[in-house]
């Protein structure tokens, strides 16, 4: 399980899953441009990473990266997908749908999410599977919905295995779907850190979380009923500061015994989540 307390991360964490997702893309060849980045690495890229920052994003522990899958794709090219990531270094994790890397002596995961009919939510799916395929992701509601509603970075790190510093084009999540996925994320399994993530990401974002709203209003998911629902159960968990969403943003950053601390952070997050639904009309 992942760290669950700010003071459990570092710089150094992040930084080797940026060059583990720069030598992953850069040996997908074509896959690269199906997929995109959410979970915790995402803010350094939605609100951006300046070091210099007075409270800089905590980073993350792994790879999160929503895969679209075709209808009617042939067997070869997942078996394809299978290879280039085992080329690449990558093996696969505890479960199917994880694949790792060893940098620096840590284990740096990546885990592939997609959105099916085909399975139940949060099950997993193997495309192809008995064709000699092995390849997996994660089903996970409204991730299919990042395809439409994401953003173009460029990202520069150092390759693994001496590979020399590379950029690469990568699309990120839109700040709409990126916090309904973190909505989502904390209303299945309760991290501290997801909530944290969403907070953050609007809190930070250009211009302030009513901007992030606004933008978010004109994404072109917008009106998807799934988004329009997540919208309101954000809005539920974020009601007030003694609900679970704004607890855990504030256990997340604060000392246990710094009650002061956990309640200005109670409100703040409170504060964040209706200045972004008021940009966002809902």
């Amino acid at each position: 399980m992942a760290p669950n307390h700010g003071s459990e991360y570092d710089i150094a964490a992040t930084e080797r899953c940026e060059r583990v997702l720069v030598t992953l893309l850069g040996d997908l060849g074509p896959w690269c441009d199906r997929v995109v980045l959410v979970g915790g690495l995402a803010p350094r890229y939605i609100v951006g990473s300046d070091p210099l920052a007075a409270n800089p994003h905590v980073g993350t522990t792994d790879v999160d990266l929503v895969i679209t899958l075709a209808v009617g794709e042939s067997s070869e090219t997942y078996a394809t997908l299978y290879r280039n990531l085992i080329r690449s270094g990558f093996a696969v994790g505890e479960h199917s749908f994880q694949w790792q890397r060893i940098v620096d002596g840590v284990t740096v995961d990546v885990e592939f999410i997609c959105e099916t009919d085909e399975a139940d939510p949060g099950a997993i799916y193997r495309p192809k599977q008995g064709t000699g395929s092995d390849f997996a992701a994660f089903n996970a509601p409204c991730a299919g919905l990042t395809a439409q509603d994401c953003v173009e970075v460029s990202v520069t790190a150092e390759r693994l295995d001496g590979g020399g510093l590379s950029t690469v084009r990568l699309r990120v999540a839109g700040v709409l779907i990126f916090t309904v996925l973190k909505l989502l994320a904390f209303q299945q399994r309760h991290h501290n850190k997801d909530s944290y993530d969403l907070v953050y990401t609007l809190k930070n974002h250009e211009n302030g979380p009513r901007a992030a709203g606004e933008v978010a209003a004109r994404s072109p998911v917008r009106s998807e009923k799934s988004v329009t629902d997540a919208l309101e159960s954000l809005r539920e968990r974020f009601e007030a500061p003694h609900y679970d969403a704004p607890v855990a943003y504030a256990n997340f950053l604060a000392d246990r015994d710094d009650h002061e601390s956990r309640a200005r952070l109670r409100n703040e997050a409170v504060a964040v989540a209706r200045e972004f639904l008021a940009g966002a009309a809902v």
